[in-house]
C-alpha cells in the first residue's frame, strides 16, 4: 500500500521505523508543517521531524492550508494517509481522496481524552491507564470509527515526554496492524460519542501552580506538564519554573505556598503536606539546582510562593 505520513513531531518515527521493516508498504513522503518562526529571535525554521527527514532523504512536504494538502495528495496518489500529531482539521473534501482515507493513531482510549493533549490529560487526573487507538478520520475532533485499540499502564513517576515515547512504539505497531484489517475489508467501529471527554490545547497559565492543591496533585501537575509548557510559581516579582520536584513527607507543618528553607534545601507547602523543590530556572536565568539558588538568597525567611 502507498502510504504518506501527516505529522510534525519526532513520535512519528517509530511509525516511519515500523512501515520501513515491511514489504507490503511503501512510504511516498511526508507532509508537515510549514517552518514557522521560533525563539527569542524569531528565527523561521523547520520542524524537528523535517529535519530528521531530510537526513533520511524523505520527500518532504511542507503545508499551511487545506488546499495545500489537497494538491501534496492529488500529486503523490497515496492510497492511504497515516496521521500522528499532525495538528490540522482535514476537510471532507481531502478525506476523501485517497482510496482508503486518513487513519490517525491517537494517545487515549477513545473516547476519552480525545484533543491535543490526551497523555497531559490522563497524567494531570492521576490517572494509572491510558492507551491507543487507531482510528479512521472524519470532520470532527477525533470522532472516527475505530480500528484497533490497546491499553497501557501509566508508572506514577512518569512524564508526559517518557509516556508520549512510549505510546509512539506502540501506535505504530498497531497503525501497521490497522493496515491490514483495513486491506482485509474489515470496518470500523463507531465510537460512543455520549461519554467523550476533552484533552485541549495547553498554554502556558495552565502549568501555574495552585499550592491549595494536595501535593499528590501538584506532583502530578509536574509529570504532565512540566517539559511542556512549563510548571511555574510566582516568587515575590520574580517567576520561578520548576525543573525537578517530589512529594515530601515532612514533620513541619508549612501552610500552603509557604517556603522553608533548610540545609540547603527548598520545600513549599501544599494542602496537605509539602513538596521538595530540586530544581528550578528563575526568570531570565540558566537552570540550577535548589542548593545553588538558596545559596544566593539573601533573606531565607517568610518566604512564598504563588
Amino acid at each position: 500500500m502507498k502510504v504518506l505520513i501527516a505529522s510534525s513531531s519526532l513520535l512519528a518515527i517509530p511509525l516511519f521505523e515500523k512501515l520501513g521493516e515491511s514489504t507490503d508498504h511503501q512510504i511516498v513522503g511526508l507532509i508537515t508543517n510549514s517552518d514557522k518562526p521560533t525563539g527569542r529571535g524569531q528565527k523561521v525554521e523547520a520542524n524537528e521531524l523535517a529535519v530528521w527527514g531530510q537526513s533520511f532523504n524523505l520527500d518532504i512536504f511542507k503545508v499551511g492550508s487545506s488546499s495545500e494538502i489537497e494538491h501534496v495528495l492529488n500529486q503523490l496518489k497515496p492510497e492511504i494517509v497515516l496521521t500522528i500529531a499532525f495538528g490540522h482539521l482535514i476537510k471532507k473534501s481531502v478525506l476523501s481522496i485517497p482510496d482508503y482515507g486518513w487513519i490517525n493513531i491517537h494517545f487515549s482510549l477513545l473516547p476519552k481524552w480525545k484533543g491535543a493533549a490526551p497523555v497531559q490529560y490522563a497524567i494531570l487526573n492521576g490517572e494509572s491507564q491510558t492507551g491507543v487507538s487507531i482510528f479512521k478520520l472524519d470532520e470532527g475532533m477525533d470522532t472516527g470509527p475505530i480500528y484497533l485499540m490497546e491499553e497501557v499502564e501509566i508508572d506514577p513517576h512518569e512524564t508526559s515526554n517518557q509516556l508520549l515515547s512510549r505510546l509512539s512504539v506502540k501506535g505504530a505497531k498497531l497503525a501497521v496492524d490497522a493496515l491490514k484489517l483495513i486491506e482485509d475489508g474489515v470496518e470500523p467501529v463507531s465510537q460512543d460519542l455520549d461519554v467523550s471527554s476533552f484533552a485541549p490545547k495547553l498554554k502556558k497559565s495552565d502549568g501555574e501552580v495552585n499550592w491549595q492543591s494536595n501535593s499528590t496533585q501538584i506532583y502530578n501537575q509536574f509529570r504532565a506538564l512540566g517539559e511542556n509548557p512549563g510548571v511555574w510559581s510566582k516568587l515575590g516579582n520574580e517567576r520561578i519554573k520548576f525543573e525537578q520536584l517530589r512529594v515530601s513527607y515532612l514533620p513541619k507543618e508549612l501552610k500552603p505556598g509557604q517556603l522553608l528553607i533548610e540545609n540547603e534545601k527548598m520545600y513549599s507547602g501544599t494542602k496537605d503536606g509539602a513538596v521538595e523543590i530540586l530544581a528550578i530556572t528563575p526568570s531570565g536565568r540558566g537552570s540550577m539546582s535548589a542548593a545553588e539558588f538558596v545559596r544566593g538568597l539573601r533573606v531565607k525567611d517568610g518566604l512564598k510562593l504563588g
